[in-house]
């Protein structure tokens, strides 16, 4: 591994592809058109173990010592794609590991030769095989086995080849739009019937006192008021509007961090690298992003898009209506793959889970 100092120039690279690492996280909280009572318990044992499983990405250096640097150091341009899994955890303890629920899961397609980024979320809902835990909640398998079932969970009912992931806490979001001095959003009469209440939830969890939104109108919102404002779900097309609000901050955030000065990308690397776990070796880390900034995120979206919403064996599930039709999906989503075919396997598990619900009640897509 290069001594800090040499990192320095390609990490002030990589700052704008952490910043939409983070801000993915907006995306977070998935499709709940119901909220149930149930709960994966936060383990003190996980916690402790989240140390031994994931290796956290930090020693960004301060911004005094960035004076010793003159020279961004040269390195070669990446090739072909890359593919890895984002998970959002929602942890006051900072357990980013087992024990903990991913509530938002975003695979993430990089073309290093087009240079643009294709992501799609999963939501957490959604219904999936998990080994050793037979039909569940996607949002489940990082507590039961860490980020390694949850990315094992993706791969065999998507036909993904996931290896690498990248874990963030939700509380982070928050925090970067505060260090990049808010952005600026319309909110409508819709909106403003409920992101008042979805401000309150977000000032009890960031320990904040933002202020509500009475009116209609353009408005700087600090870090609660945008992610309370990517939360509305009650307006009319649901979770599909809110996903478009989600993209909306999302490019925002992006557009803005890129405004930043040297040592305003220092000071904003320091606050958020440390809250990022992942299983990229640093120098892989590294090679990886170091170039995104430049990229372009060509678009985004969420699966599944047809389902079944509603309860199956006393919980809510989004059940894909089907789950070889959500696969293909993707894989024309994120790789242009027109006339994927899925595999037996994934033929099999969706053959059991029409078994438990084969009725689509949601059709994401007529928004």
């Amino acid at each position: 591994m290069k001594q800090k100092r040499n990192m320095l120039p390609i990490l002030l690279g990589i700052l704008l592809a952490v910043v939409l690492v983070l801000v993915v996280i907006v995306f977070g909280a998935g499709m709940k058109a119901k909220q149930d009572e149930e709960s994966v318990p936060q383990t003190e044992s996980a916690v402790s173990a989240v140390q031994n499983e994931t290796s956290v990405v930090s020693e960004i250096p301060s911004a005094e010592e960035s004076s010793a640097v003159s020279e961004p150091e040269e390195t070669k341009p990446l090739e072909g794609t890359e593919d890895f899994v984002i998970f959002g955890v929602d942890s006051r303890e900072n357990n980013l590991g087992k024990g903990t629920r991913s509530d938002s899961m975003m695979v993430v397609h990089v073309d290093h030769e087009t240079k643009t980024v294709r992501l799609t979320s999963i939501y957490r809902d959604c219904m999936m095989k998990i080994e050793g835990h037979d039909f569940n909640k996607a949002a489940h398998a990082h507590s039961y086995g860490g980020p390694d079932l949850a990315v094992q969970m993706l791969n065999e009912n998507l036909d993904l080849s996931l290896e690498h992931y990248v874990t963030v806490n939700f509380i982070t979001v928050g925090d970067l739009i505060d260090q990049i001095g808010g952005v600026e959003q319309d909110i409508n009469d819709a909106e403003i019937e409920y992101i008042n209440g979805y401000i309150d939830e977000v000032n009890g969890v960031r320990g904040t006192s933002s202020a509500h939104i009475t009116t209609a109108g353009t408005y700087t919102l600090d870090g609660t008021q945008a992610v309370a404002y990517s939360r509305i779900r009650y307006t009319k097309g649901a979770d599909y509007k809110r996903a478009e609000r989600q993209r909306t901050i999302l490019f925002k955030v992006f557009a803005k961090a890129k405004e930043l000065d040297t040592i305003g990308r220092i000071q904003l690397a320091e606050k958020m690298l440390d809250e990022i776990s992942t299983n990229y070796h640093t120098d892989e880390m590294v090679a990886l992003l170091q170039d995104l900034s430049s990229y372009t995120m060509e678009d985004m979206t969420a699966y599944p898009q047809v389902f079944y919403g509603g309860s199956v064996s006393g919980k809510w599930y989004e059940v894909p209506v089907t789950l070889v039709d959500m696969a293909s999906g993707v894989h024309e989503f994120l790789y242009g793959e027109t006339d994927y075919e899925p595999s037996e396997t994934v033929k099999q598990i969706s053959k059991s889970m029409q078994g438990k619900a084969s009725k689509a009640n949601y059709h994401l897509t007529e928004y």
